[in-house]
């Protein structure tokens, strides 16, 4: 059998849901990871009858019965990349996303050689600090997360990068500040989009990523942004700042929130330019 026929197959059935270029991708990544190939190897060889296509064939058919009912591919194969490093993820943790990975380059821009303590609030899979760490192997990092289940994952990731991270399991909406030390900075991307926003969302995120990492009561949904602003007052150091992840709607209130707080607050854009990132500084 030749891997272009599996190729053509998953162009027929996936059509629905992706275009042409996506489902190349996401065929490529797939079989890389099926057939232990790298993918200039299995280009060359598309064209060609190969007897490993057949042996694994059972498994190509069952990841596209798990693509045709909308799960993710990184759940499909059990992994993502993310500022360039490998982790693991399930349906425990969210999904790390491009704009993740923009937040980190701020910090690391404005602190290219922190030494200080870092919290990062919600970690899902542990992508924020454990990056953070590969780059600032100096500063002392701790995660919490409310759910075990995700925790399990984000210190699954820390083992495998040789990461020394603190795990915490915290709820964080609903604990008490001193059982943390002081902090210098501390970095999140919490839940923000609100529950009505559901209806505009693909069906790959809503069906299968952990809705306690996304979204928050229409009536308060900068909770998250107000408890962080809140923890800061009595475990954030006097230098000390706060980066955060925003809803791109949300922007200007987001910064408004944090300027009763705080004397400086900065909204950065992302790629797309939306209202993506605010970064916060000297304590009120």
């Amino acid at each position: 059998m030749k891997l272009s026929d599996l190729l053509d197959s998953f162009q027929d059935e996936l059509k629905s849901l992706y275009t042409s270029e996506e489902i190349d991708y996401i065929f490529f990544w797939l079989a890389e990871k099926i057939l232990d190939t790298p993918e200039y190897k299995l280009k060359l060889a598309l064209y060609e009858d190969w007897g490993k296509v057949d042996e694994y064939k059972l498994d190509f058919d069952l990841k596209l019965g798990e693509l045709k009912a909308h799960r993710p591919i990184q759940y499909v194969i059990g992994e993502t990349e993310f500022y360039g490093l490998k982790f693991f993820v399930n349906e425990n943790v969210l999904i790390p996303r491009p704009e993740t990975e923009e937040l980190i380059e701020w910090i690391l821009q404005d602190h290219p050689n922190f030494e200080g303590k870092i919290l990062d609030v919600g970690t899902g899979s542990g992508c924020i600090p454990i990056t953070l760490k590969t780059k600032l192997t100096q500063a002392e990092i701790h995660a919490l997360d409310f759910s075990e289940d995700a925790l399990k994952m984000a210190e699954i990731n820390a083992g495998y990068h040789q990461t020394d991270i603190q795990f915490h399991p915290i709820d964080f909406l609903n604990f008490e500040a001193n059982s943390l030390p002081k902090f210098d900075l501390i970095v999140s991307n919490p839940p923000y989009i609100a529950d009505f926003e559901k209806n505009s969302m693909n069906e790959t995120v809503l069906e299968f990523e952990p809705h306690s990492a996304l979204f928050v009561p229409d009536h308060d949904p900068l909770i998250f942004y107000r408890k962080i602003a809140e923890f800061a007052q009595t475990n954030l150091n006097t230098n000390g700042e706060i980066y955060v992840e925003i809803n791109q709607e949300l922007g200007s209130e987001t910064k408004d929130l944090f300027s009763t707080y705080f004397q400086n607050v900065v909204i950065k854009k992302d790629i797309s330019q939306n209202d993506r990132m605010i970064k916060c500084s000297n304590l009120l």
